[in-house]
């Protein structure tokens, strides 16, 4: 009897060394193994769902970062209200003068989304551009994308994504009842590109921005200069509007419901294209805070998609964003900006990629991009030929 008991429990134990860990974890059938494993799976699904505005976790990010600004004969600019200059670099936009706010991200650099709207609190010195980072959350339930946002502020003393300065404009000329203002053009230099690295595209997405804080006699002190603080216009400068890669297009597609336009006096819708002469696609920039709610139930009685969804028209968290200057790739002409008084002009420059636009998507992460901005009283000899509008 003690014989056949030592045999069955030499056979027990053989078992349990061959289920090896499921014995650790409890696991005593192959249905509980199956249980376990869809447990574990549902745990990766929901931890991986989320990321950056690129909806893939390979590279989520766009190292930067090479930034000019310069000006022509006429005008002179400074980061400081005290060293004037034709061209300033990006060591100048580091150092800006104490009490403003600068920002240059160190290494790199992720979407960001933005509206064409004055933000008061940009810093105590200078009214700016209210500025979210997203995060995309992939419905497990729906395969829907929805959209998580969160405001970066100048203020803070974290890493930003995009960068942001202030910009002293300087013009010394005598204005008359009859010319009271001169006008100011961007150079044919301006946009943004890529460099180094193969290029991903990037800057398809690319954005810059200004918040024209105000204007004062040259006359006026250091500190008066530096303390001009207001919104006496705003906007938004898209380059490259031409173009978008086939992945854009297909983004567009997928996640935004864009898939074509009406030209018109029209009734035929025609396709974006990835040619030359292609029109620029409208896209809602994010305007607040705000989270998707992962509690709502897609099968409840009544309900109504999340206002979070990329593909969204809810003004309360997204705005249609029409850009006011808009450029075509490999743009040879300068391209009005505004009208400026004599005296100085205190500007808050913005530069960044606009992740609602469609082509902010996975391939083309982590490409390097390289901002120009130029100013000049010239203007070309020829025009500017004037984008498509959709």
């Amino acid at each position: 009897m003690e014989e056949k008991m030592l045999v069955k429990k030499q056979q027990e134990e053989d078992k349990r060394k061959k289920r090896g860990f499921l014995y650790l974890l409890g696991i005593k059938n192959r249905k509980m193994l199956f249980l376990v494993l869809a447990f574990l799976l549902t745990i990766v699904i929901l931890s991986t769902s989320a990321y950056a505005w690129f909806t893939s976790n390979f590279t989520v990010s766009v190292q930067p970062i090479d930034v000019q600004v310069s000006s022509g004969s006429g005008i002179q600019i400074s980061t400081d209200a005290v060293n004037w200059k034709s061209m300033v670099t990006l060591a100048d936009i580091q150092a800006g003068y104490t009490g403003g706010v600068n920002k240059v991200p160190s290494a790199e650099m992720s979407p960001v989304s933005t509206v064409k709207a004055a933000y008061a609190d940009a810093t105590t010195k200078s009214q700016g551009l209210a500025m979210y980072k997203g995060t995309i959350v992939n419905d497990v339930n729906t395969g829907v994308m929805y959209l998580d946002s969160v405001q970066e502020l100048d203020t803070s003393t974290t890493e930003k994504n995009y960068i942001a300065f202030d910009l002293f404009i300087k013009l010394d000329y005598k204005a008359t009842e009859a010319a009271p203002t001169q006008k100011v053009y961007f150079t044919s230099g301006t946009g943004i590109d890529t460099y180094g690295a193969a290029n991903t595209y990037i800057e398809y997405a690319g954005r810059m921005g200004f918040v024209v804080n105000g204007n004062l006699p040259s006359s006026s002190s250091v500190d008066q200069l530096r303390d001009i603080k207001g919104a006496t216009g705003v906007y938004i400068y898209e380059p490259n509007y031409d173009v978008h890669t086939q992945n854009g297009l297909n983004n567009g597609r997928d996640n935004y419901g864009i898939t074509g336009y009406t030209p018109e006096g029209s009734s035929t819708e025609v396709a974006y294209t990835t040619t030359g002469n292609a029109q620029a696609v409208p896209y809602y920039g994010v305007l607040n805070h705000f989270e998707y709610d992962e509690d709502e139930d897609p099968n409840a009685s009544g309900y109504v998609p999340s206002g979070t969804r990329l593909n969204s028209t809810d003004a309360t968290k997204f705005a249609l964003v029409t850009p006011d200057f808009q450029s075509a790739a490999n743009n040879d002409s300068t391209f009005e900006f505004m009208d400026m008084a004599p005296g100085v002009t205190k500007i808050r420059v913005y530069m960044w990629v606009e992740g609602q636009d469609i082509d902010c998507e996975n391939t083309a992460s982590g490409g390097n991009v390289e901002f120009n901005l130029g100013f000049t009283l010239e203007p070309s000899s020829t025009s500017t030929p004037e984008p498509a509008q959709p």
